[in-house]
């Protein structure tokens, strides 16, 4: 047998720990830490953030197209910074009827805007705060009840597909 692909099923079969005390992306197991991650942040009035690298989608996708019943402020520290590379649209949330006017008539695409205008309006009223370090590479998640510490970028790939590991 191949040693890559028997490593590779070992991998898959050992016996992980519980998922809420450390959080694994192990995509045949159907675990994902971005399960916990948000959970942790829905069940939080205060959340920090330390992460070597997020995407701007990513950030609007979660903080743009969500609100969020308890959460009063996100502090989040990142070491590179986001772009939008390959990004075509973010989720839908509605607009006003001028938004819509102007952005037709500077040619822009209205259809997921609204979810940028809202991390911005969450932006300029401190609910979402951002800070730069350059080349943190730290990830590292606080909110009201646990800390997540590991190696999960708050990012679709660092909280989703890639084989990361924390402990909570």
């Amino acid at each position: 047998m191949n040693t890559d692909v028997q490593i590779s099923l070992d991998f898959y079969a050992y016996r992980w720990p519980k998922q809420e005390f450390f959080p694994l992306n192990l995509s045949a197991h159907q675990r994902m830490v971005q399960t916990i991650v948000y959970n942790d942040i829905l069940e939080s009035e205060e959340y920090l953030i330390l992460t070597g690298f997020t995407s701007l989608s990513n950030l609007i996708d979660f903080f743009g197209s969500e609100e969020f019943e308890r959460l009063k402020r996100v502090r989040i520290l990142i070491g590179f910074e986001p772009n939008i590379r390959g990004r075509k649209g973010y989720s839908m949330v509605k607009l006003d009827k001028e938004i819509k006017e102007y952005w037709l008539k500077k040619g822009l695409s209205i259809m997921y805007g609204g979810s940028v205008i809202n991390l911005i309006e969450k932006i300029n009223q401190k609910k979402v705060e951002f800070k730069y370090l350059d080349k943190l590479h730290a990830k590292l998640y606080v909110g009201d009840q646990y800390a997540i510490l590991g190696s999960s970028n708050f990012s679709k790939n660092g909280l989703n597909d890639q084989d990361e590991a924390n402990i909570r």
